[in-house]
Order: structure tokens, then C-alpha cells, then sequence
């Protein structure tokens, strides 16, 4: 088997269960002997910020001399991107083997019937036990009580912040999407909570006490945020003074944070992380899309964000570190998205507005169109994102600031493309 057909045969599964739940997952892993229990985990969930955080839990842990596994989703470019080990993506070759692995299982047991994460989450738990990894990064797919990657005794459960999001599948309030992420915690672990909204607080206070965990709630006043400038941000948090990121947006200060915490917990629980791998791990950390720079003369800088909580932040940070900056924006949102209301917020960083469609999910550029348009903007259409790039690149002067935003796949998308 090839990895195309390794692919093919993940893609081959549902996509959604029949209905929610953790057996199947449970019951692959018990027939393979249950990898699981072999390591310790740290398990992050939360609307936004779960990928960056994850992040940069693992960094640290790496540059204290750890071996680390992070489970991440979605992909951008490859699907091999998901499972890692010291940074490095799962081998093609690895990634057929796991595959066989699965496949052999489900032809032994058709009765299993896995969703393609659920499977991609098996194969994670076989390779980190292979790998012999010390600690593993499990970001959520969605929601947390339900999601495959809740099968863990985790030692350290984070939880970003919560918004509307997944409504269908986790309820359509905050509080009932609350619920389902605080279904990660676990007994005697240790609970970080980056979400500040005192009635959602109280949802995951009753499931922390049930469950005799330990509470760290993430105090925004410990948190002081010093400069920003296109290369990254500076900032102090409790005792530790001038920390670094490159990652830009004051959101990511409050991941940082988060991050600094679970760190200090797995500590607690007998890691030895100190406070320059600490700061090393930061200072070098990578999460790919997230407001980055990956041209110049023009400067194009793609971003991932695909709700509305995200893109308000981009919005914020772009006029925080560009602010006078002449703008194209490059916009395509995905069609399963609020991309109306996605639009026009985005639609303000521009006079100039590019609308295009990327090719896996995206929205009609008509219809973004009817959703922002107004007299003070000049609009054009591109089929496809590389054509926008073109004419983007065809107007732009050598200052100005090109913009891709709008959604996940436009910014993989156009990543490609620039890198051809």
C-alpha cells in the first residue's frame, strides 16, 4: 500500500458517527492492546487557541529534553501533519504501516464502524507507544466528552475559552458547549481554565470538584503584554519577565499563558521543565497560518481563522502591527461557516477586496459579495485563490500589504500556490 491509498482508505470511513460516543474508539484500542495507557497527556480543548497552545506546551517539553508526541487537527497540506513526534511529521512509510494496522483490524471487525478522526486517533495512540514518547500533546477534534481523544487518563486537561461554535453537535449555547468541554477532566488531574466568564466558570468548578481534580483558573491581571511588532511579541506573565513568541495577536499571550500553566502542572506532577527551557520553548515555538508572513516585497501574509471570534482578533492585530499600511485582501471564506458575518468584519481592513473561492468548501464568492458590498470598496472576482494572488501581486507596490484571510483551507490554499 501506497500513501495515496492509505489515504484513501481513512477518507473511505464516515466522516460523522451514527451516533456520539466512545466505544468504538475504546474497543479498537482494546483489541491492539490499549497503546493509550503507556504515556502521560497533556489534553487540550476550547473553541480558539486549542492548536497554538498545544503548540507550545510541546515546545517547551521538547526544549527540556523530552520526548514529545502532539495529535493536532485539521491538516493544511498533508493529513501526515496531524501526528507528531519531536516536531517531525509521521513518515509515508509509517503512515501506510499504521493504516494496514487499522484496515486489518476492521476486516476482522466490520461491526466497528470508525470515523476517519477516530481511526487518525487510534493510529496517534500506536505510534506515540512505538515511538516511546515521554509526553503527549492531544489536541480535541471537537467538543471533548464525545471526541475520540477523550479515551486518556489525562495528568493536565486545558481548556482555552468557549464560544459558539459546532452548534448542531454541541448545543447552541455557550453553557451547553461548556458541558461538553469540560468533559475532558479527568479524577486527580490538573485542570487549567483560560475562560473568564464566571457562570461558565461555575460549569467547569462542579466538574472539577466532582471529579477531585486540581483548579487553576488563568488570572488575565498576571498578565502583561510589553510590545508587538511583525517578528513577534514580548510580555511578561507572574514571575516570569520579557517573554518572547513569534506568534502574533494579544490572543496568543493568553495561549502563552495557558501554556506556562499546564507546564508548571506537569512539573508539579515530577517533569522538570525550567524556566530557560521554558522560555526557549516559546521563543521558538511554529504553528503554521496563524497571521504569518510567507512572502516579501509584497509582504503576503496568510492567516488560518475560520470564526468569527477569530477573524475579530486578526482584524484587531493586523491594525495593531500595520497600521498604516496600504491593504489588499484576498477574501474566501468556507460555505459551512458564519462567512457573511465573517465578511463583513474582514471586509474593513481594505479598500481593495479580492473575493475568490478555495476549492474544498468554499462559499460563493456572489454570495460574500452580497454580504459586504457597499460603494466605498473596490471588488474583484477571481475564480480561483491563484488567480487572486496574481492580480493581488500584479496591483500591489512594493509597501503594501497583501491579505489572505478568511478561512482554513483559502490559507493552505494559497500557501500552495505561493510555494509553487
Amino acid at each position: 500500500m501506497k500513501i495515496k491509498e492509505a489515504v484513501a482508505t481513512l477518507e473511505g470511513l464516515q466522516r460523522f458517527p451514527g451516533r456520539p460516543g466512545l466505544g468504538r474508539v475504546k474497543k479498537m484500542l482494546s483489541l491492539l492492546g490499549n497503546p493509550e495507557k503507556v504515556t502521560t497527556y497533556v489534553h487540550v480543548t476550547g473553541t480558539n487557541g486549542k492548536g497554538s497552545t498545544s503548540a507550545m506546551v510541546a515546545s517547551a517539553l521538547q526544549a527540556a529534553g523530552y520526548k514529545v508526541g502532539l495529535f493536532t487537527s485539521p491538516h493544511l497540506h498533508r493529513i501526515n501533519e496531524r501526528i507528531k513526534v519531536q516536531g517531525w511529521e509521521i513518515s509515508d512509510n509509517d503512515f501506510v504501516f499504521y493504516v494496514s494496522i487499522i484496515k486489518k483490524l476492521l476486516r476482522k471487525n466490520p461491526h466497528i464502524r470508525p470515523t476517519l478522526f477516530e481511526a487518525l486517533t487510534v493510529m496517534a495512540f500506536l505510534y506515540f507507544a512505538d515511538q516511546k514518547v515521554d509526553v503527549a500533546v492531544l489536541e480535541v477534534g471537537m467538543g471533548g466528552r464525545y471526541d475520540a481523544t477523550n479515551v486518556i487518563k489525562n495528568s493536565v486537561a486545558v481548556i482555552t475559552n468557549i464560544d459558539l461554535e459546532h452548534r448542531e453537535v454541541l448545543g447552541n449555547t455557550k453553557a451547553k458547549i461548556a458541558v461538553q468541554k469540560a468533559g475532558i477532566i479527568k479524577r486527580k488531574s490538573t485542570v487549567i481554565v483560560g475562560e473568564q466568564n464566571k457562570n461558565l466558570q461555575k460549569i467547569f468548578e462542579r466538574e472539577i470538584r466532582k471529579n477531585k481534580a486540581k483548579m487553576v483558573f488563568l488570572k488575565p491581571r498576571e498578565l502583561k503584554f510589553l510590545k508587538q511588532s511583525s517578528e513577534g511579541q514580548v510580555f511578561h506573565f507572574e514571575q516570569y519577565k520579557k517573554l518572547q513568541i513569534p506568534l502574533l495577536g494579544r490572543y496568543q499571550l493568553h495561549n502563552a499563558a495557558l501554556a506556562i500553566l499546564a507546564v508548571r502542572a506537569l512539573n508539579e506532577r515530577g517533569f522538570n521543565v525550567s524556566e530557560e527551557a521554558l522560555r526557549k520553548g516559546l521563543r521558538s515555538v511554529y504553528w503554521p497560518l496563524r497571521l504569518e508572513r510567507v512572502h516579501s516585497k509584497p509582504d503576503i501574509i496568510l492567516d488560518a481563522g475560520h470564526n468569527l471570534h477569530g477573524v475579530k482578533a486578526v482584524v484587531k492585530t493586523i491594525d495593531q502591527v500595520f497600521p498604516r499600511r496600504g491593504r489588499i485582501l484576498i477574501l474566501g471564506c468556507s460555505v459551512d461557516k458564519p462567512f457573511k458575518e465573517m465578511s463583513k468584519i474582514l471586509a474593513t481592513l481594505s479598500k481593495v477586496i479580492i473575493v475568490t473561492k478555495a476549492k474544498y468548501h468554499g462559499a460563493k464568492p456572489k454570495e460574500i459579495l452580497e454580504a459586504i458590498q457597499t460603494p466605498k470598496k473596490i471588488f474583484f472576482v477571481t475564480s480561483t485563490v491563484r488567480q487572486a494572488l496574481a492580480l493581488a501581486q500584479k496591483m500591489a507596490r512594493k509597501k503594501s500589504l497583501i491579505l489572505v484571510l478568511g478561512g482554513l483551507y483559502l490559507a493552505a490554499e494559497a500557501e500552495e500556490a505561493l510555494l509553487d
